[in-house]
């Protein structure tokens, strides 16, 4: 096994010679062949060996024997140990979570207080193969974010140096015959057998069945595993590079991307974008599972309809909109009513842009921007207000009447700007106009004396 172990610390680049190791060592079959395999490579590597011990102090007497174990291994061989005591019950207290993650919080607090005070290049664990194994069905069975790794990585960032783990590529059988052929003695943790945790219950049934089919199930599962990362690497970077492209607004509470660019990637590059956003609003710099939410928004971008909106947890609304999808936080209110008169001549402002007015003798050219109204078919005076429930109105060249939001739906305005359009209307209450959309039909007479020019003149 040494032999093995040692080809995967070169070929993964986990230590290298001259390094000052901090190994974790609980006092158990896998921790003790590790310390044992490093502590006899000392001399041939020229490694400084620390151990550290965390007494979780969840197993009364049996834990304080863990601790004296290893620290009369560690004095019989003339290697510095450090032991801490954590308390698992209070940090369950304080954060409200179970046992496990509650000892992993603490147990890793640890190891980086002594990392930093031994100044360690590397920090040793003796995760193993099947441990490995075991987290990817784990995660696989309870559901997780297809973009976070599955299993245990052989080397990762830790505080100033690296995490390794060395035995990844070996089994929990080959350890325990390497403890056997080498009379390393070791300590069994009685909270290995209980099944209250679900470790436990796929190291004992769940495992062993598949190596009944296949032994060396965990080269395969890492190998698959170390892909699939790499892969979802790759595919996040350029998924990155896609957001940048396609975004139109990226703001605190709001994210706003570009619909016709979006709907153009490839449908990996879509989901990954879409969790980017979401990992973007909901707490940044935390990967999330977000795959539900992937799904459900996925389905609603695809569809083709107008303007609709969908919520996610904690207030976040995703809507889709004429040439965006925005995504956003923010608590979208409907702004008050308004109603301001026109002077003749004048100007106003409203919130689409100024709005001016003059009386001219003669008609002139009307456009999109602005129209003609004879002096005498109207009620004086005019106004400018925003919608009201149940408008309706009179369009130019159509028979009969027709809602108001009819028009914002067929000219695809979004909903959060079409509360605040501005409509020109008479005093008895007639829209004369919805502005830059759709002229009312005016009543035809013969002669008139002036006209009244309205304009949009302007954005404000």
């Amino acid at each position: 096994m040494e032999q093995e172990v040692q080809r995967f610390m070169t070929d993964n680049q986990l230590v290298e010679k001259g390094n000052t190791v901090l190994v974790a060592v609980s006092g158990g079959a896998d921790s003790m062949a590790l310390l044992s395999l490093l502590a006899d490579m000392r001399a041939e590597w020229s490694l400084t060996i620390y151990v550290v011990h965390v007494n979780h102090q969840l197993r009364g007497e049996e834990s304080e024997k863990d601790c004296m174990f290893v620290q009369n291994w560690c004095r019989k061989r003339g290697v510095h140990f450090q032991d801490y005591r954590v308390d698992v019950n209070a940090q369950k207290q304080t954060e409200k979570v179970g046992t496990q993650a509650a000892a992993h919080t603490l147990r890793y607090q640890a190891f980086s207080t002594e990392m930093n005070r031994v100044s360690a290049d590397v920090l040793a664990t003796a995760h193993h193969g099947d441990d490995s194994t075991e987290s990817v069905l784990m995660k696989l069975n309870r559901g997780t974010t297809p973009y976070l790794r599955l299993g245990i990585a052989a080397k990762r960032d830790f505080e100033q140096g690296s995490l390794i783990r060395p035995l990844l590529c070996v089994t929990k059988e080959a350890i325990l015959k390497y403890c056997n052929e080498k009379e390393i003695l070791y300590r069994d943790d009685s909270s290995n057998e209980s099944e209250g945790y679900t470790r436990n219950r796929f190291r004992k049934y769940v495992v062993p069945e598949l190596k009944k089919e296949n032994p060396l199930n965990h080269i395969h599962i890492r190998r698959f595993e170390e892909w699939q990362h790499d892969d979802n690497k790759v595919l996040m970077e350029l998924a990155e590079d896609q957001l940048a492209k396609i975004v139109m607004v990226k703001e605190k509470d709001t994210v706003i991307i570009d619909k016709d660019r979006y709907l153009k990637l490839a449908i990996p590059l879509q989901r990954r974008v879409i969790h980017l956003i979401l990992n973007c609003l909901y707490n940044k710099g935390i990967v999330r599972d977000f795959s539900s939410y992937i799904e459900q928004i996925e389905l609603f971008l695809q569809s083709h309809s107008n303007f609709a909106s969908i919520d996610l947890r904690n207030g976040l609304k995703v809507y889709r909109e004429n040439n965006c999808y925005r995504f956003t936080q923010e608590v979208y209110v409907e702004s008050d009513n308004y109603c301001l008169e026109l002077n003749v001549p004048g100007m106003i402002s409203t919130p689409l842009g100024m709005v001016g007015t003059e009386l001219l003798p003669t008609i002139g050219e009307e456009t999109v921007e602005c129209m003609y109204i004879p002096v005498s078919s109207f009620s004086s005076p005019l106004f400018i207000r925003n919608r009201r429930p149940g408008d309706r109105f009179n369009p130019k060249g159509l028979n009969g009447s027709k809602k108001v939001n009819r028009v914002f739906i067929d000219r695809k305005i979004d909903l959060p700007r079409r509360h605040d359009w501005p409509l020109l209307v008479d005093s008895a209450g007639n829209i004369l106009w919805i502005l830059l959309l759709h002229k009312a039909e005016l009543p035809k007479q013969q002669a008139f004396d002036h006209y009244v020019r309205i304009a949009f003149v302007g954005n404000t």
